[in-house]
């Protein structure tokens, strides 16, 4: 079952990212109705919120926008920098929000910096923590019963808990960001009343993408649970 919910997943996440790629390359081809560009939709977006100090910089690539907040920089792709579409002035806005996030101290933005570091090194090390604690259970522990192998298994799920955590807080994020960005678009009237929907969902589908990573990594941990058992030996 585990396996089966696995694939669901995965090829849930492929039709998420081609239909971002479709919006972004749709809506890429439609100009804003106000004719404001990108990096003039986040400049006015900050000064709103006095936030002053964020340096807008151009870098390679398409959908490689962030925001970069060691650097202070919100970083626009070729797709995205200068460009005045409804895909450019949505995706700007969105780095935007996560600048904003930052500069406001959002608890929510800070516990994801925090943990951000250890994500990688959990995701994995807490599977294969988990799997030695199960192994030892099965293999030394049949007449021990000392509950070692269960407690090594405890901290590989502890652990992996983070990554979870991570992408939990990283999807609530992403979706503050994406409100903050739609927000102004509405405020400012840098789209009409009939594009204010196309650029939703492309707020929206990225968001989308979050999602998948949160219930893949939710569905490993129920997956590491179910290994170790309820109780110990």
């Amino acid at each position: 079952m585990f396996y089966i919910i696995m694939i669901v997943i995965f090829l849930v996440s492929l039709i998420i990212q081609s239909r971002l790629k479709s919006l972004v390359a749709k809506y890429s081809k439609v100009p804003v109705a106000s004719g404001i560009t990108a990096n003039e939709a986040v400049d006015q977006m900050l000064k709103e919120n006095e936030v002053y100090g964020m340096v807008v910089k151009h870098i390679d690539g398409s959908l490689t926008d962030c925001y970069n907040s060691k650097e202070g920089t919100i970083n626009l792709s070729d797709t995205t920098y200068n460009q005045n579409s409804i895909a450019a002035v949505a995706i700007a806005c969105h780095e935007a929000g996560h600048a904003l996030q930052d500069a406001k101290g959002m608890g929510a933005y800070k516990v994801r910096q925090a943990i951000a570091p250890a994500v990688n090194f959990c995701s994995t090390a807490g599977v294969y923590v988990t799997i030695a604690g199960v192994l030892i259970s099965h293999f030394l522990e049949r007449n021990l019963g000392n509950g070692f192998g269960y407690t090594v298994s405890t901290i590989g799920i502890v652990m992996y808990s983070v990554a979870v955590i991570f992408y939990a807080v990283t999807l609530w994020i992403e979706r503050d960001a994406s409100k903050r960005g739609w927000k102004a678009m509405q405020q400012f009237g840098w789209v009409s009343q009939d594009q204010l929907g196309a650029a939703k969902k492309l707020l929206w589908a990225a968001g989308d993408t979050y999602a998948i990573a949160l219930a893949s990594s939710a569905a490993t941990l129920v997956r590491l649970l179910m290994m170790r058992g309820g109780r110990r030996r």
